[in-house]
């Protein structure tokens, strides 16, 4: 039987009569949506900010559509309701950008949580509820997901949607509009919610879709850049399958089952990105695109017909000739490979079922394909050794095919985040909720040491697989907001293979781009959010951003 180490509820299966409702509710309504009506509650729904840094070429990330927002979004707009995003992921004031857009503009909010916006979450939802004491607030996304008894006990939050969102949205929105919440709440399934008294409930598990093809092609024009001058930006994050098959310690999945849509719903979403909004690359965030050989290739035999470049995340020891050649076909760019360690010890305790020689033929097929291999990679990983961590950088710099580096984060729900709550390494859950929204994922990053290595060894190391990044897919990105940062200029072009495909000097300006740190991020930095052994173990010999912000105004009293 497959390991089930996130928390079991989030392997239900969501097949009872009332999830086929909505989802045949949602196939009508994607054919036919209905006119949105003004009578309907107004429901707003928040993007907040990330401290993400992206290596140059996948700027891109940073600004485009997402899936988990557009599809909550589109189901509402297709059942009638009027519906706004407020994206703030890269604002200078995101709190007081998103508030003001909030307050006497909409009944219903909204809040996308992410594990590295945690402060901003809780911070809009009090000032929300201060200025509108009335107003339900539902908290969704992989934060909340992983931590509902957080949300619930330590923020201003009426619902916490746990796992995918577009049934339990419907149910809910439906159930408010006929002013029946204090009946129905207590059975809509897969949410957490506040009795009229203020005590926090639980339901029983929704869990997942079993059809996938139920989901509606994503509205982005309801994003508010597609209203901007510059227009919605060509590049589009999305899918065809959600979960994993795998169990790796330190990866949190708010849907750990695989699901997968047909040929046909593939082909339907694609003609409609194509069509409607001009795509011309998409980032499929699919766990494993290539788990399955022939669903890889009946897949790529979709995309192949839009003429789109592409890129896509899966597992060294998921790629063969035939499927590596039917991606390449379809326009894939770049393979991103889950590689994060070479260390055969590493890799067992991280229970990521690769090897260093799984990891070489992988590359060697992708080479020898004509498409690029693209390695993620973590520094500081349990049982890592300074051999073993000096091993991989020698391969990062011999083949300059890095696309990520990142020191290891403890993610909320992960048995890396389990096993540190366990042993002190995390003071407390909101300590460390603050302080994974200062992770810029740059060399100079404070990190949880979880490896025993000096801070010396991991920064290192860390900053020569960083120089050893290759170029992003999208070189010539034009959506730049005017005030993103950007860092470590580097004259090093790498390998011939680079400049060919990027141009000479194609990181000489910057290394990374990324949106501004929030204002009060200084708040929680280690210092302030460890107990000073784990501080100095991670964070003693460089300044993070945090540490280096001007002094400004908290984010509570922006």
């Amino acid at each position: 039987m497959a390991p089930k180490s996130l928390a079991l509820e989030l392997y239900a299966n969501a097949d009872e009569l009332v999830d086929h409702h909505f989802m045949n509710q949602m196939r009508e309504q994607d054919a036919t949506p209905v006119p949105t009506d003004p009578s309907k509650p107004r429901f707003t729904l928040v993007v907040g900010p990330s401290p993400f840094s992206m290596p140059r070429g996948w700027e891109f990330f940073l600004t485009s559509p997402y899936e988990g927002a557009s599809y909550i979004s589109t189901v509402l707009h297709n059942a009638g309701y009027p519906v706004k995003i407020i994206d703030v992921r890269y604002d200078l004031d995101p709190l007081k950008t998103a508030y003001d857009q909030i307050i006497g503009q909409t009944d219903v909010l909204g809040v996308c949580t992410f594990e590295d916006n945690f402060p901003f979450c809780r911070e809009l939802m009090a000032k929300v509820r201060e200025a509108e004491p009335n107003m339900p607030i539902i908290a969704g996304g992989s934060l909340a997901t992983s931590v509902p008894h957080v949300f619930m006990k330590d923020t201003a939050a009426d619902i916490v949607v746990v796992s995918e969102g577009e049934i339990t949205i419907l149910e809910l929105m439906e159930s408010y509009t006929a002013g029946k919440w204090s009946r129905d709440l207590p059975n809509i399934r897969g949410i957490c919610y506040r009795t009229p008294e203020g005590e926090a409930k639980r339901t029983r598990a929704r869990g997942q879709m079993m059809d996938l093809d139920a989901l509606p092609r994503m509205r982005l024009d309801l994003w508010p850049q597609y209203h901007s001058p510059m227009g919605l930006q060509p590049q589009i994050i999305s899918s065809y399958s959600r979960g994993c098959k795998m169990d790796c310690s330190f990866c949190y999945r708010t849907t750990p089952q695989v699901r997968a849509k047909s040929q046909e719903k593939m082909d339907k979403d694609m003609d409609w990105l194509k069509s409607q909004y001009g795509i011309d690359f998409c980032f499929f965030v699919d766990l494993t695109f290539s788990s399955h050989r022939g669903q890889t290739i009946e897949m790529c035999d979709v995309i192949k017909d839009y003429d789109i470049r592409w890129t896509c995340l899966t597992r060294c020891a998921d790629m063969d000739v035939p499927r590596v050649n039917a991606m390449r076909d379809s326009g894939c760019d770049i393979i991103l490979y889950g590689v994060e360690s070479l260390g055969t010890d590493v890799l067992r305790e991280a229970r990521k079922g690769s090897s260093e020689n799984l990891t070489v033929r992988a590359m060697r097929t992708t080479f020898d394909a004509g498409v690029r291999f693209g390695s993620l990679l973590i520094v500081g990983l349990p049982n890592e050794s300074e051999e073993s961590l000096g091993h991989m950088v020698e391969f990062a710099e011999t083949y300059n095919h890095v696309t990520r580096v990142k020191y290891l984060s403890a993610m909320p729900g992960t048995t890396i985040y389990k096993n540190a709550l366990a042993s002190g390494q995390i003071r407390s859950e909101i300590d460390h909720l603050n302080w994974l929204s200062v992770e810029q994922a740059l060399h100079e990053d404070e990190f949880l040491n979880v490896s025993g290595l000096s801070e010396k060894v991991c920064r290192d190391a860390y900053k020569r697989i960083y120089d050893a990044y290759q170029p992003g897919p999208v070189m010539e990105f034009r959506h730049y907001p005017e005030h993103f940062q950007y860092f470590h200029p580097n004259p090093d072009d790498a390998q011939e293979r680079s400049t060919s495909y990027a141009g000479e000097g194609w990181r000489a300006e910057f290394s990374s781009g990324a949106g501004p740190l929030a204002p009060g991020s200084d708040r929680f930095t280690l210092d302030k959010c460890a107990d000073p052994e784990i501080a100095a173990a991670g964070s003693s010999l460089m300044d993070c951003g945090a540490k280096k912000m001007e002094p400004l105004v908290t984010v509570g009293d922006a």
